[in-house]
């Protein structure tokens, strides 16, 4: 999961008139420098720049200080302020460093180094002051952790103001010094430091140290302290970050119900962490379509803010939508969005999480990806020898693709990722699909992998957090060829999960069905029983997750319904089917099929046909997906037409309903 830190609520707030330093002008430059008039009327220009800043219109802000840089580029104030609109208004952070140590450069060449020796009052070291503080957010914006603490050193030992306990927590939580960050916040609050960004910095800090019940109460605080501000407070920022700890807590309801909340407020939009939360909490539960339509709000709603740049959240937008692509049935838009949010560069300052995160979350699905796409193309019908040698030689690359990359994520891992702390279910700041994560989990050695959750699961009494590790356990022991002891551990998780948690049940299922098969001998088929089993829970995972029996290499049991059992174009179009995700259903079983194939095919014109293909649930009484058209009967249409009713049939349909909110005590603490 990921932690938001709020941004300075409304740039002309925090430089112009939230401190008093904000209302100052410098001195001017040296008495040769500029006329009286210019140098008026660059004050002029700067004076009106703030007032359209507080106006919020700062784009006209940006072009008098353009402006003012033109009639005096050796004024540290105008790179000052443009370094400033461009950090805060268009997250343009290199250009606005780039300003920002302009400003910097300046303003030592005017009043020299020696701060700690001067009287520290007036415009000039307000300017100073502001100054310092707006480098440090700069060098935090471009993951230059270090360097924006040594600049709030240089700050803190000259000035004060209230953002800055928050500001400094935030940077030392960067830098894994968390109980020192502690200190600073508490410390902060103390001292009368800006309520809304300290405490809810101090929830963040708490939720880290698993202090989840303390985490919650000052997110609480931190809310009502944003809401007091009205339209210039930020609540959807702790809000999200509740958010994130009652699902930490597996308190889904609530987690879903403050994110909705949070995107409900005017800086709902402000940052995708909202939105990506409520999207990956909705894929979990296999509401994709409704996962889709959170993130589609999200960018209409962000592009309505017109200058912002996206560098902030270009690549978990790219990965969240790969994801949705691949549970939807689509691996190879999948494969594309992924690699481009690989490709996309993104800041990290003001989120929780880091590059390493994300690069190992998605080399993980990038994984998932290659080997659905392997699984599609063993059920493609390809329409020439050439096509099919193509497709044949291509499989065993894309399976060895999976492979590498999983080997490079858990490279990654180990190396990079504090000894893997995101295997920790649910873990603060991570980007990972956990629904899936076992089989990147599958290439450790299973003592080592058991030793990790073994020590994890000491502190750890959530329960669906056990069905979760028993699964990655068995997921391990099955890709090491030992099925029995795999569909013991299968066992064990699947009494803990809930309703709710359908991608890691359809998750629990495929693989449950992959180790069955594999404990069998491969001349046998099983008991009846055990048959009718499989089918049963073939039949539940389809229920569920479509997809998934495709990328796993199952198939779905049917009975075949031909309208003209006499016609050789339905016999055709018949045996393709039944040779991709199809088997037909034998009837001898002391068990029914739920699904049924419906071929029906009717003359149009000599020559002509139309020809309807159906999946009935028998159960319900319902048609799952429908695909008609006319053909002359060719073999390549016979085989297009197959291929797009098995993609179809394999793709996602339908959302479940969702359940109804509860009511937000966090809220009502306000």
């Amino acid at each position: 999961m990921r932690r938001t830190f709020a941004r300075a609520a409304c740039l002309a707030l925090l430089i112009f008139a939230a401190d008093a330093s904000a209302q100052t002008r410098s001195q001017p430059l040296s008495p040769g420098d500029s006329t009286k008039a210019g140098s008026e009327s660059v004050d002029q220009l700067i004076e009106e720049a703030q007032d359209l800043f507080i106006q919020e219109k700062s784009i006209d802000a940006r072009s008098k200080l353009l402006k003012a840089l033109e009639l005096a580029p050796n004024d540290y104030r105008p790179h000052m302020h443009l370094g400033e609109y461009y950090l805060i208004e268009v997250a343009h952070f290199r250009l606005a460093f780039r300003y920002l140590r302009t400003a910097e450069e300046l303003f030592e060449k005017q009043y020299g180094t020696d701060f700690d020796n001067m009287m520290l009052t007036g415009g000039p070291w307000q300017d100073h002051a502001n100054l310092l503080y707006l480098l440090a957010e700069a060098r935090l914006n471009l993951d230059n952790y270090q360097g924006a603490l040594d600049t709030l050193d240089r700050f803190g030992k000259l000035y004060w103001r209230s953002s800055y306990p928050g500001t400094r927590a935030w940077v030392l939580m960067k830098l894994k010094r968390v109980d020192e960050a502690i200190q600073v916040a508490q410390g902060g609050l103390l001292r009368g430091a800006e309520t809304g960004r300290t405490f809810n910095i101090l929830g963040i800090l708490m939720s880290v140290k698993h202090s989840r019940q303390l985490s919650l109460d000052a997110f609480a605080r931190a809310i009502q302290a944003e809401r007091a501000l009205g339209k210039y407070g930020q609540p959807a920022t702790p809000l999200n970050n509740a958010g994130e700890v009652y699902r930490e807590m597996f308190q889904d309801d609530l987690a879903e119900a403050s994110w909705i909340q949070s995107l409900s407020f005017d800086d709902g939009c402000d940052h995708i962490l909202p939105s990506l939360n409520l999207a990956v909490l909705y894929m979990d539960e296999l509401r994709l379509f409704q996962a889709e339509r959170v993130l589609d709000d999200f960018q209409a709603c962000f592009a309505a803010k017109g200058i912002r740049s996206d560098t902030e959240h270009r690549a978990l937008l790219a990965m969240a939508r790969g994801r949705l692509a691949l549970r939807k049935g689509n691996p190879e838009l999948a494969i594309e969005l992924l690699n481009n949010a690989m490709e996309r560069q993104q800041w990290f300052g003001k989120i929780g999480t880091n590059a390493n995160d994300v690069q190992f979350s998605v080399l993980l699905t990038q994984a998932q990806a290659s080997t659905a796409l392997a699984a599609v193309l063993k059920d493609r019908i390809q329409p020439s020898i050439a096509e099919a040698a193509k497709a044949r030689a291509l499989i065993p690359w894309l399976e060895f693709r999976g492979w590498w990359l999983n080997r490079r994520a858990r490279n990654l891992a180990i190396d990079e990722l504090d000894d893997f702390e995101d295997l920790e279910i649910r873990n603060t700041d991570t980007m990972l699909e956990y629904p899936t994560l076992g089989i990147g989990l599958s290439g450790l050695p299973y003592r080592a992998l058991k030793t990790k959750i073994d020590r994890m699961t000491e502190d750890d009494r959530r329960t669906v957090a056990s069905a979760y590790y028993n699964l990655y356990l068995g997921t391990n022991l099955l890709e090491d060829g030992n099925d029995s002891a795999a569909l013991v551990k299968f066992g064990e998780a699947q009494s803990d999960f809930r309703e709710v948690d359908r991608m890691v049940r359809a998750e629990l299922i495929a693989k449950t069905l992959q180790a069955r098969e594999k404990a069998r001998w491969f001349w046998s088929s099983g008991s009846e029983a055990e048959q009718c089993n499989d089918i049963k829970l073939t039949h539940e995972l389809f229920g569920l997750l479509p997809s998934h029996v495709r990328y796993n290499d199952l198939n779905l049991p049917v009975t075949v319904r031909r309208a003209d059992s006499d016609s050789e174009l339905i016999d055709d179009i018949s045996d393709m089917l039944l040779s991709t995700r199809f088997r037909e259903f034998d009837t001898n079983l002391p068990c029914s099929a739920k699904y049924q194939l419906v071929i029906n095919l009717l003359d149009r014109a000599p020559g002509e046909y139309d020809l309807h293909l159906f999946l009935e649930d028998k159960v319900k009484g319902s048609v799952v997906a429908q695909l008609s058209k006319t053909v002359t009967g060719t073999e390549s249409e016979l085989i297009e037409l197959t291929n797009a009713f098995v993609d179809k049939v394999f793709s996602h349909r339908s959302d479940p309903p969702p359940a109804p909110l509860p009511k937000l005590d966090i809220m009502a603490k306000t």
